[in-house]
């Protein structure tokens, strides 16, 4: 009787999606860091800094949480195997981080508005304003089936999600003696970079496959 070979198969190794996932587990690594240096006092109790923000409490505690989870949604909103194993969840895992950015950044809005020194109004309220408009044109897309122009504009909104931990990260750990008027130009840098990097990405991706 011959012998029967038992055929094995194995999983090509993807550098881009090991190289999304090492992204992501970065991304999430700078945010803990993030927190434990820059918010911590709000695990302490009484402070001068939560005595400064009493103020405001009740728009600024929904606006963090609903910012938490729309920053701890958001990498699965980018995860293939998700979204292979389970397009449902995906979407209302999508709808829940639109709901949660749309609370947060209208929340912003107002709270830039009403309580934002002059000097840096205008520059935290285009983050805000940005931050709502890309999250509504990703819906739009996605509503409308264009598969494309979601992944760009969720890449987008997601980024600017993300300002919550570049921030305070930079002013923190990269310029901690930045003035005011540093801080202003690095908020417009970074409201630009949250709007051009996807597409740079999304065009390196393309380059690649096409070279593949």
């Amino acid at each position: 009787m011959a012998a029967i070979e038992e055929k094995r198969t194995t999983t090509p190794f993807n550098v881009g999606t090991a190289l999304k996932r090492f992204t992501m587990l970065g991304l999430m690594v700078l945010t803990i860091v993030t927190i434990w240096i820059h918010e911590a006092y709000f695990f302490r109790g009484p402070s001068p800094q939560l005595d400064r923000l009493m103020p405001i409490m009740s728009i600024l505690a929904p606006h963090i949480a609903t910012g938490a989870i729309a920053l701890l949604l958001g990498p699965l909103q980018f995860s293939t195997t998700l979204r292979r194993k389970s397009l449902t969840l995906h979407r209302w895992l999508g709808r829940t981080y639109m709901a949660a950015v749309l609370i947060s950044s209208i929340l912003a809005l107002y709270i830039t508005v009403t309580f934002e020194a002059p000097s840096a109004r205008w520059v935290m309220g285009t983050m805000a304003g940005l931050w709502l408009i890309t999250t509504i044109f990703a819906w739009a897309a996605a509503a409308s089936r264009n598969i494309p122009q979601h992944k760009l504009w969720i890449s987008r909104s997601y980024l600017f999600t993300f300002t919550f931990t570049t921030t305070r990260f930079a002013i923190d750990v990269i310029w901690p003696g930045i003035d005011g008027e540093g801080v202003t130009n690095f908020y417009w840098v970074l409201n630009i970079a949250c709007l051009v990097i996807p597409d740079f990405v999304m065009w390196a991706n393309a380059a690649w496959m096409r070279r593949r």
